[in-house]
């Protein structure tokens, strides 16, 4: 059976988590549209949470997280223990890219900061006052989690807490007071649908299912992104532990990997522990 059609017929919850979430999140997205006000109200409850000084760092962290750099940085780990990934998470970009920077400047709508006044929300990090939609860090995020949901066709615990990461750093968007709900379930579904257009995309070539550049490009660009993180400005001078958190994973995917990867006894005893780690995630 091909990728493609593998992807059509999948019982497994995988999938069908995905498309309920897609169609979820179309829906809230149309009845937001069409409830008048829904769209402010429902950013003023999430923005409130970012009045709360204690919590400003952790949803400063979260911000920075789902910027693409620092995604890709955290990406590092799962393509070392998983190469077939490399080839996915490409086409998923380059889909995921493509649509959300033709609708920004398109549709170029105003930001929370370009339409409401300074004291009538909270605002942490950066001002940014157009293109919001849909919202660029939201489409990463669900970009990153929907590769490693169809990529790796994990048990439905880890589906539903890849999606509840995905949906918290959206939501951290609203928090951040940059986006409202409207560009937040817009990035979703674009980020999710990228990863099925990728999957269809790759169940149709062979020759990239079956290319061998694609992995060592895929670990270069991840590394370099992880071992730059904290001297990358994402925006978020509080959140700048995210930064090094990305750093530290990287490094130690990357002392891993060269285990893994290293000829010798070390290498297959460390290949059938994440073996065993590979059949509990699924």
């Amino acid at each position: 059976m091909t990728r493609q059609a593998a992807f059509r017929r999948d019982p497994a919850p995988a999938s069908q988590l995905v498309l309920a979430f897609v169609l979820t999140a179309a829906v809230l997205l149309v009845g937001v549209f069409a409830w008048p006000g829904a769209r402010e109200s429902l950013f003023h409850v999430f923005n409130a949470l970012g009045g709360i000084e204690s919590t400003q760092p952790f949803w400063a962290g979260v911000n920075a997280l789902a910027d693409t750099w620092l995604t890709l940085g955290l990406l590092l780990p799962f393509v070392l223990w998983r190469p077939r990934l490399a080839i996915l998470l490409l086409f998923a970009a380059i889909v995921a890219t493509a649509i959300t920077h033709s609708l920004k400047p398109l549709l170029d709508v105003l930001r929370p900061p370009g339409v409401l006044e300074r004291d009538a929300f909270n605002l942490i990090g950066h001002s940014i006052r157009s293109e919001a939609f849909p919202s660029g860090h939201t489409v990463t995020a669900f970009t990153f989690a929907g590769s490693l949901i169809l990529g790796l066709r994990p048990r439905w615990p880890w589906v539903a807490l890849l999606l509840a990461v995905a949906s918290v750093m959206g939501i951290s968007r609203m928090v951040a007071g940059v986006h409202w709900p409207t560009d937040v379930l817009a990035g979703a579904i674009v980020g999710l649908l990228s990863v099925v257009v990728a999957v269809w995309l790759v169940g149709r070539w062979p020759a990239a299912r079956h290319a061998r550049w694609p992995v060592p490009v895929a670990v270069f660009v991840c590394a370099v992104c992880a071992l730059g993180a904290p001297w990358v400005d994402v925006g978020y001078p509080l959140g700048v532990w995210a930064n090094w958190m990305v750093a530290f994973i990287g490094v130690v995917a990357l002392f891993v990997g060269t285990l893994r990867y290293w000829p010798g006894r070390m290498s297959r005893s460390l290949d059938r522990r994440l073996g065993r780690l590979g059949s509990r995630w699924r």
